[in-house]
């Protein structure tokens, strides 16, 4: 009998000394997002390249949708073209929201989210009366839901992989390339076979596929990792905050002061009391707001040039998407072949960000140069665009100015994640899209008044280039 309550009292030691070596090994431990590089992620870049091919290939290809609304309401072009300058300043404003929520849910629910908003967008503007409900329907609603399905895709599929994460990242992106490519003569028959109201029910059923994309973003479960704990530092416990030992020592002052009669006003202590928890709720809730955010980016003087860069940038950034085909039709192109330009300038972009995405793998390749070198040739081009005055030499423009503009698109995430850290990319990015929106919410709108007057018969296009400079002087340099 004794050996037995031996026994079983050294296997209940036993079990207690696992139970106490288990706790232990568990706060030396942390869990961790690791990216599998490849298998399912495979999976989230197809999902994410299609999603992209989608929202872009429809954004991108608005110019047309924006000059059947033109014919069909009457409206001068400068009007009109605040259509797409809402819808693109909109979506990239709504940046930071998307990142946010990503962060407080997850991608996926994110992007559910944006396809639905498209959705209602796209199918209610098949109802609109007129120019300035489209403002809402097609600028707020479906400008939101492309902020809400873009960001968190480009920035989530960089979770996935490590190694070839601009790689990745480019693929995913080509989405954008691709979806011009295929959308700009899809909606260019939508428009002549079904008129506009039809394109924009059409469009709307084709967007909601975005949500069944969307759910494949499932996300990646966190792994055990070893702390690593450098020397000399004490670790603050579960509830230990670094002010704790000095809140504690206040409390003993005051509780001496109250037995001493120098706090003998009850009155004087549920006031302070009720003091310290307004202030511990309004520093959590700043507290929440910054860990979601991420205002502290701003410290960053590298992350404030990037910003800046970003909205000089997008001034012109997407004006050829929506004046392209309307200056090659005003060269007297057909409009069936200046629709084709955009295709040209999608599929070449696709191309484009998939050789860069290789190219800023290449550890002897700078990413900062190449993002560089990207910005600057797209810039020129769409300060030379008057200069191409025949089919054939917009076409070799469309190719040039596609690859171009890849370059930028793959870059600037795999940059951000080098310079501020994988952790930030998520808000620096969203943060870099408002930056992005408010520079392209006024730069389309401010070139429609320019090309509406240089499209005027008097104001016909010269035959060569000299008379380009002689006739229009600086103002070739506002129209692209």
């Amino acid at each position: 009998m004794d050996c037995e309550v031996k026994f079983s009292s050294s296997s209940e030691n036993s079990s207690d000394s696992k139970k106490i070596e288990t706790e232990i090994a568990e706060e030396d431990v942390e869990y961790v997002v690791v990216a599998p590089d490849g298998g399912y992620g495979w999976i989230v870049i197809g999902a994410s390249f299609l999603c992209i091919l989608i929202s872009d290939g429809i954004l991108f290809s608005f110019g047309l949708i924006l000059s059947e609304l033109e014919r069909v309401f009457d409206e001068p072009v400068a009007k009109v073209a605040w259509i797409f300058s809402i819808v693109n300043g909109i979506s990239l404003i709504s940046g930071p929201i998307a990142s946010a929520l990503s962060n407080r849910f997850s991608f996926r629910a994110v992007v559910l989210t944006g396809s639905i908003f498209g959705f209602v967008g796209l199918s209610t503007s098949s109802l609109a009366q007129s120019v300035d409900i489209l403002f809402f329907t097609l600028g707020i609603l479906f400008g939101v839901s492309i902020g809400l399905i873009f960001t968190p895709l480009v920035v989530g599929v960089g979770y996935y992989f490590d190694k070839r994460r601009a790689l990745a990242t480019g693929i995913t992106v080509c989405g954008s390339g691709a979806g011009t490519f295929v959308f700009a003569p899809v909606i260019y028959w939508l428009l002549e076979k079904y008129a506009i109201r039809g394109t924009f029910l059409i469009l709307s059923g084709i967007y909601l596929n975005c949500a069944v994309l969307g759910s494949l973003l499932l996300p990646l479960k966190p792994q055990r990792r070893k702390i690593l704990q450098p020397e000399g530092v004490k670790l603050l416990e579960a509830n230990e905050t670094p002010n704790a030992h000095k809140e504690e020592e206040n409390n003993k002052q005051d509780l001496k002061a109250l037995e001493q009669g120098q706090l003998n006003n009850k009155k004087v202590n549920v006031e302070k009391g009720n003091k310290k928890a307004t202030k511990g709720k309004e520093l959590s809730r700043r507290e929440y707001l910054s860990s979601i955010f991420k205002f502290s980016l701003f410290r960053s003087p590298t992350f404030v040039v990037v910003c800046i860069s970003s909205f000089f940038q997008s001034i012109g950034w997407f004006v050829p998407f929506v004046y392209l085909a309307a200056h090659a039709v005003n060269m007297g192109i057909p409009k069936e072949e200046a629709s084709f330009l955009l295709s040209i300038v999608g599929i070449c972009s696709m191309m484009g960000r998939i050789i860069n995405g290789v190219l800023a793998d290449h550890p002897k390749v700078s990413v900062l140069l190449l993002n560089n070198i990207g910005l600057s040739a797209s810039g020129l081009l769409i300060i030379l665009c008057p200069f191409f005055i025949s089919y054939e030499l917009l076409v070799f423009y469309s190719i040039v100015l596609g690859l171009a503009l890849s370059c930028t698109a793959v870059t600037r995430p795999i940059l951000l994640g080098e310079l501020l850290g994988l952790e930030n990319v998520n808000n620096a990015y969203g943060f870099m899209l408002v930056f992005y929106g408010v520079a392209t919410l006024f730069g389309t709108p401010m070139a429609g008044p320019v090309i509406a007057l240089n499209m005027d018969p008097l104001n016909s296009p010269p035959q060569f280039p000299g008379n380009i400079i002689s006739l229009n002087g600086t103002r070739a340099l506002l129209i692209f």
